[in-house]
């Protein structure tokens, strides 16, 4: 009994949908590795006074990093308020772009190998 054979289209769709995913992935890591440089530059060139005490090392000022908005942000203490400072943030429109084709890819990816199975 032979196998039945791949459809072109189904794995042209797979060829995309992956695609998608991985371009997806790299603008990602664009958007968290602009981050991580933007924050230690920012220790060097132009910097924030929220960014200064925590390059001093004291502990009243900490910086942090957020997933979803990606941002870097400095909170430190202001006569006794705790006030934050975004030292770095990615591209609003690149992060959506990235994470729209790394979740939709992976998806149609799954969606593609799974349905197959599922009709036998």
């Amino acid at each position: 009994m032979a196998a039945a054979q791949p459809s072109v289209g189904r794995a042209l769709a797979l060829l995309v949908a992956s695609g998608a995913a991985i371009v997806g992935m790299v603008l990602l890591v664009i958007c968290y590795t602009g981050i991580g440089v933007t924050s230690l530059t920012s220790s060097v060139e132009d910097m924030d006074p929220c960014v200064e005490v925590y390059s001093a090392g004291t502990d009243s000022a900490t910086v942090r990093y957020t997933v979803v908005p990606p941002q870097a942000i400095c909170t430190w203490d202001v006569a006794g308020e705790p006030t934050e400072v975004v030292v770095a943030s990615a591209s609003p429109v690149l992060f959506g772009i990235g994470a729209v084709l790394a979740v939709g890819g992976v998806l149609a990816s799954v969606g593609l190998l799974v349905a197959p199975r599922l009709r036998r």
